[in-house]
């Protein structure tokens, strides 16, 4: 009943939305513990899903909750019944364990909304955009066949961010599949390093690479030759790691929410010993996540009984925490803790 008063819901709000809503209910396992809702008297009038994913941090692999389709009917707006559902969702991931929840805001003026509730602007990209008189330089590198254990392992090499799983692999090759003009490339260099490519036609009639992931620049400039022997004269659209540093490129993507900051510490701790700091936590919405956390050789322990005894290194909100941690080399630096911008990319949004 949760699923059908769902899709119910998603159509409403979504009406040219109706076929994509469909497939992705036939083609994925949707618990009715990740679907949330709100009512308007008797009616289901506000959903959103909540699906498992792995997230890669400090080299140990956390639960994560991924937030998607969030929709309210036209009717029942303005009422407050996403944010019900939204709080609901993050009380739950904490319950069951999950260290954070991610999303990818609808459209800009959400991301006011969500900082609301706890969550920071983390995950960036780069946005490069190649006319089509750009011709990118020969890499040395060959083509290889796409598979998953590759791209697997290209998001570990990434160093920190959602991992995905085989079956969701598959996923999004099949939702790739619906847009027209969708490649899937892979290319090794001469020293055995791989990068893989997933792109789509674009609405403004180029192509848009929605992933662009490794390490190695032979093997990207493979890619992408052959992505140009492809499209032709068309104009090339490159979402990629925020891995440039020119704030010119850089663009928001995604929003993080720490839901238990005592996990996330604690690797910390673990990765870098040499860490020692108290930190004061509040958050307003998960009250067991406020108190101090001290970073001492190489764990970290929580002490919520005597905050207001502590002198401490940092007084900060949960999620002033997450853009730090999460935030450039250079925020890491101004604060004294290891920093790294996480990378998430072929989400549902």
């Amino acid at each position: 009943m949760k699923k059908e008063d769902f899709i119910a819901v998603f159509k409403s709000s979504f009406p040219d939305g109706e076929a994509w809503c469909n497939w992705f209910f036939a083609t994925e396992p949707v618990k009715d513990e990740n679907i949330y809702l709100s009512y308007d008297g008797t009616k289901a009038a506000s959903a959103l899903l909540m699906q498992p994913y792995p997230f890669l941090y400090e080299g140990t692999v956390f639960d994560s909750g991924y937030i998607s389709c969030v929709a309210t009917r036209p009717e029942s707006r303005a009422k407050g019944l996403s944010r019900d559902n939204l709080r609901k969702a993050l009380n739950d991931a904490r319950a069951i364990g999950y260290a954070m929840a991610e999303l990818v805001p609808a459209a800009d003026s959400l991301y006011y909304f969500y900082s609301r509730e706890g969550f920071a602007t983390v995950f960036y990209v780069d946005r490069e955009r190649y006319t089509s008189l750009h011709s990118f330089p020969e890499g040395r590198g060959a083509l290889v066949e796409p598979g998953y254990t590759l791209f697997h392992d290209l998001e570990v090499e990434a160093g920190c961010g959602i991992l995905h799983t085989e079956a969701d692999y598959r996923r999004v090759l099949e939702d790739m599949s619906i847009d027209s003009g969708s490649v899937v490339l892979t290319a090794t260099d001469d020293d055995g390093h791989s990068a893989m490519l997933f792109a789509v036609d674009a609405p403004d009639g180029g192509a848009l690479v929605k992933c662009l992931i490794g390490h190695s620049k032979y093997a990207r400039r493979t890619l992408l030759c052959e992505l140009r022997r492809r499209v032709g004269s068309r104009d090339i659209t490159v979402l990629r790691p925020p891995v440039s540093g020119d704030k010119a490129l850089m663009q928001p993507y995604g929003m993080m929410r720490i839901l238990n900051p005592e996990l996330l510490l604690g690797a910390l701790a673990a990765r870098h010993p040499q860490l020692s700091m108290k930190i004061k936590l509040s958050d307003s919405l998960l009250s067991d996540n406020s108190g101090v956390y001290e970073l001492a050789e190489g764990v970290c322990v929580k002490d919520c009984a005597a905050v207001s005894d502590y002198k401490v290194d940092l007084d900060i909100s949960v999620d002033t925490l997450a853009g730090i941690i999460f935030g450039s080399h250079e925020m890491g630096e101004i604060f004294n803790i290891p920093a790294r911008r996480p990378y998430m990319s072929l989400m549902l949004d």
